[in-house]
């Protein structure tokens, strides 16, 4: 798994799997390169969605918890279904 700190790679953090009943996002990394915990994540229109907050799973493609600023309306959470978060 990647320490996190190299810039070069994909800025991509995964796509989001799951809105969960407490607000956060369930992510799957694309790659063993993740974003460590703590990374600000955002979406493609450049809007900051939270922070990661747990890496876990399989070390070739791991999932992400993501824990939004603020728990995201149930339009909100179904828009975000399928999408690409970013590294801030």
């Amino acid at each position: 798994m990647s320490r996190g700190g190299d810039r070069s790679a994909s800025p991509d953090v995964g796509t989001v799997l799951a809105v969960t009943p407490t607000g956060q996002f369930t992510v799957r990394s694309r790659s063993a390169d993740v974003a460590p915990e703590g990374t600000l994540v955002r979406d493609a229109r450049g809007t900051v969605r939270g922070r990661v907050v747990r890496v876990f799973g399989p070390v070739a493609r791991p999932y992400l918890t993501v824990r939004p600023r603020r728990p995201p309306t149930p339009a909100e959470g179904l828009a975000l279904l399928g999408t690409t978060l970013i590294r801030e």
